[in-house]
């Protein structure tokens, strides 16, 4: 596997459990290189740089706003795209770059 090797993307989700087991069926199909990682793609809510936003303090706590994916070294992307299908978990929805800002 090279240092600098292309990666790209084959999980991109507002679902943390799903991303969770994606991850676990990607590592044990034996793929190397994987990237994870999240990201908001909403700016805060109010000016200042405080960043509270009032929708997290309701009854039920912390909104989870982060869009978790997955990416995965160019030369796997095949086989990793195949072990998500049969596990009905290979999704990409449409949300804003994670250079969004």
């Amino acid at each position: 596997m090279a240092l600098f090797e292309k990666k790209t993307t084959v999980f991109q989700k507002k679902d943390k459990e799903a991303f969770e087991k994606a991850k676990s069926l990607l590592k044990e199909a034996g793929i190397k290189g994987i990237r994870s990682g999240a990201y908001e793609n909403e700016p805060p809510v109010c000016g200042c740089g405080s960043k509270l936003d009032p929708r997290d303090f309701g009854s039920s706590g912390k909104i989870d706003r982060k869009i978790y994916y997955l990416e995965v070294p160019v030369s796997q992307e095949e086989q990793a795209i195949k072990v998500l299908r049969e596990s009905s978990l290979h999704i990409i929805e449409q949300y804003p770059s994670k250079n969004f800002f």
